[in-house]
């Protein structure tokens, strides 16, 4: 589910419980116990915690998530005629994909949607390339930029969907260039994302190999996109804006 419905669902959820602060917490911890690599509903629930009026904040944070202009600084900053290579199909891909008829995709496919997914927004002589997972090492030549999706942006790490620390690494080795894809509420700060990925482990039950999502050193990536637009990793967590809230792990 795209982060800003699941945002939003979270927002309607705890919205319930505003007025009894106990209650509230122990909610968002269960919530968070459910969707532990999802940083935007830690930095939803955030804001809502460390706010004097919670509702207000929790509507606020949730316009901000729902009013990210990733895609379109994406969009922007691709040269002519890149090709990009994806891990799996996400909506910001559709959006670039519309904005930017010059520019190629190819999708390494996870769940078996990418070809008709990239069959609903390409337009005729636009290079559309679908592969299952296997022969990702052999498509990347063929990509100028590799963008992973993540899902959590931290100091030293981040989280993506499986698949992404082999790609980087292949990516790196080929001198592709390498961007990771971070929308308002991804970013967090050391101590949020310690307890995310913390919380991440002490949940998940299969070996990490076998997780729907891995962590990977952020020394893989060259540049982050942003709402803000394409900016440094070190530039990202400058502007995170996600607070601290000791008390949610």
């Amino acid at each position: 589910m795209p982060a800003q419905y699941l945002v939003r669902e979270t927002a309607m959820a705890l919205s319930d419980f505003v007025g009894n602060d106990a209650v509230l917490l122990i909610s968002c911890k269960r919530i968070l116990d459910r969707q532990p690599s999802a940083a935007p509903l830690v930095w939803l629930i955030a804001h809502a915690l460390g706010a004097p009026n919670p509702s207000q904040a929790l509507w606020q944070a949730t316009e901000e998530i729902e009013d990210d202009r990733t895609a379109a600084a994406i969009a922007y900053e691709l040269p002519d005629s890149a090709t990009i290579a994806v891990i799996g199909w996400s909506e910001w891909v559709a959006n670039v994909l519309r904005s930017r008829g010059d520019v190629g995709v190819i999708v390494i496919d996870l769940d078996g949607s990418g070809e008709f997914e990239m069959e609903q927004v390409l337009d005729d002589g636009q290079l559309g390339v679908c592969v299952d997972p296997s022969g990702a090492g052999q498509v990347l030549g063929e990509a100028t930029h590799l963008l992973l999706t993540l899902d959590a942006l931290g100091p030293t790490s981040a989280v993506a969907r499986q698949g992404a620390l082999s790609a980087a690494a292949v990516a790196r080795h080929l001198d592709t260039a390498v961007w990771g894809v971070a929308p308002t509420g991804v970013v967090l700060p050391g101590r949020m994302y310690d307890g995310l990925t913390r919380r991440w482990h002490e949940t998940s039950s299969e070996p990490v190999w076998e997780r729907p999502v891995e962590e990977f050193d952020i020394a893989l990536l060259d540049m982050v996109a942003t709402t803000r637009g394409l900016v440094t990793t070190a530039d990202a967590l400058k502007h995170g804006g996600c607070p601290i809230v000791p008390e949610l792990f």
